[in-house]
């Protein structure tokens, strides 16, 4: 079941769900919609091999960016954080999704699940299609975040727990 608008708004006034800072404009017909934080990461290197599997960190593959802008080059993608730092229910999922309007740009994100419990700076990946370099600015609206219904109760202890700012993928070693 996804939750609209008033049910949205009554997790957050019973601080249950939380979102900080909370701006007049987040909570939406049936989502939030986040903001760009003020950093993101790139690959480092082109034209390496990435071989996840054999990595424990692949946060040397990445170069932090701390701007108001974010450039994303044609055919690539960068990993954004949000402004908000976000708590989740212990029984409420997220599906995030790129603002339509920046869709229609080229832009897209892959599909992710903000795990029920999670807290922190949500990153995600967003993937530049089009055959042009995209800016984008700090503080601009861009992921919307559908909240769902889970049945029962779960608690998120996975490595991104807590995270600030963007956060580069972990290596799958000992995973595969």
């Amino acid at each position: 079941m996804i939750l609209a608008n008033d049910e949205l708004k009554k997790l957050i006034s019973l601080g249950r769900l939380k979102v900080d800072p909370l701006y007049p404009d987040t909570v939406r017909e049936n989502g939030l919609d986040l903001r760009i934080g003020g950093e993101y990461a790139i690959y480092a290197y082109e034209g390496t091999v990435v071989r996840p599997c054999e990595l424990k960190d692949a946060r040397h593959l990445f170069r932090v960016v701390k701007a108001d802008e974010v450039v994303i080059p044609p055919r690539s993608f960068v990993l954004l954080t949000t402004e908000e730092y976000v708590k989740m229910p212990e029984d409420v999922a997220g599906l995030a999704n790129l603002r339509s309007t920046l869709a229609r740009y080229g832009l897209s994100v892959p599909p992710t699940v903000v795990d029920v419990g999670f807290e922190g700076n949500i990153t995600i990946e967003v993937v530049n299609e089009s055959p042009n370099t995209i800016v984008l600015k700090r503080g601009m609206r861009f992921l919307h975040l559908v909240l769902v219904k889970a049945e029962g109760r779960a608690a998120y202890a996975g490595t991104y727990q807590g995270q600030r700012g963007v956060t580069p993928p972990k290596g799958l070693m000992g995973e595969c």
